[in-house]
């Protein structure tokens, strides 16, 4: 195998036309990734909660429980942040075979991973695929992104 043979195949989708991830690999990912993100925050909860306030129980109109319910929305944010501007995959987003990138088909910024996240709390943002030309979300519009599907034939060339 030549050296241009093993460069060419590090450059994702540069000879495969991008296509939009369908809305049930949309939903199936958030379905995954909101079940890791609800174990995690539970577990980062009930340690805190442990810590700062014990065996006794946190009064319901108290201050540490306001701002323990902001902080539900915290790891969740940091989570899928540091996996879309990582490489554009959380790992259900592997699953799928869906990954995000920016209108250059590069990684997203951070600052593109906030707005995102919070236009994905918003609600049924996810139903504006069906009537995007593009196939976008809300999310994808409003953060100038895409969720595309992965071309994954590259991957058996090293089989061969």
């Amino acid at each position: 195998m030549s050296s241009s043979d093993s460069n060419s195949s590090t450059a994702p989708n540069a000879s495969s036309e991008v296509k939009p991830a369908s809305i049930r690999s949309r939903i199936l990912s958030m379905v995954y990734d909101g079940l890791i993100i609800l174990f995690i925050t539970t577990v980062l909860v009930v340690i805190i909660e442990l810590v700062l306030v014990g065996d006794s129980t946190v009064d319901p109109e108290s201050a540490l429980n306001k701002s323990l319910k902001v902080f539900w929305f915290i790891p969740g944010f940091f989570y899928l942040a540091y996996y879309w501007t990582k490489n554009g995959q959380t790992p259900s987003m592997s699953v799928w075979k869906i990954k995000l990138v920016n209108q250059q088909g590069d990684t997203i910024s951070g600052f593109q991973a906030l707005i995102r996240y919070v236009t994905a709390l918003l609600g049924l943002g996810i139903f504006w695929v069906i009537f995007n030309r593009k196939r976008r979300s809300l999310q994808d519009v409003l953060s100038n992104t895409s969720l595309v599907t992965i071309n994954t034939i590259d991957d058996n060339t090293d089989a061969q």
